[in-house]
């Protein structure tokens, strides 16, 4: 069970594409009542996000300019403050050695490029614990 109610969660998008960030925050605006669903085009723009305010959950792109989003998972994990960071790793470039490095991060939640918004909806339902209404989900 959350100790977080939905309506005080906040999200953080990561990815260099606008257009994926765009719709991933629409998916997310439109099926759960966070208090915040915020983008970022880069790990160092997601670094500074994280300076000015607390996510709860984090969908990264892996392929990006600068640092790969399995790069940036593993400075996230390093970090006492960041190392129970939900995490769902986004890309349409994964390697076999991609999903195993994110599975040893502790990453479960993968979604491949072309995604649906029932793939990026039921992914942090799942991941959260929680129902597209917002309610906690009481089959854990």
């Amino acid at each position: 069970m959350s100790t977080k109610k939905i309506e005080e969660m906040n999200v953080l998008v990561v990815d260099d594409e606008e257009k994926i960030c765009e719709l991933i925050k629409i998916f997310l605006e439109s099926a759960f009542p966070f208090h915040s669903v915020v983008t970022a085009p880069n790990a160092i723009q997601a670094t500074q996000k994280f300076l000015n305010q607390e996510f709860d959950l984090i969908i990264i792109d892996h392929v990006m300019p600068g640092k790969l989003g399995i790069e940036y998972i593993q400075h996230l994990r390093s970090s006492i403050k960041f190392n129970r960071m939900k995490i769902i790793l986004i890309s349409g470039y994964l390697q076999q050695e991609d999903v195993l490095g994110a599975m040893e991060m502790g990453v479960k939640n993968i979604i491949v490029k072309p995604f649906t918004r029932q793939q990026i909806v039921g992914q942090v339902a799942e991941l959260l614990k929680i129902t597209p209404d917002g309610s906690e989900r009481s089959d854990q």
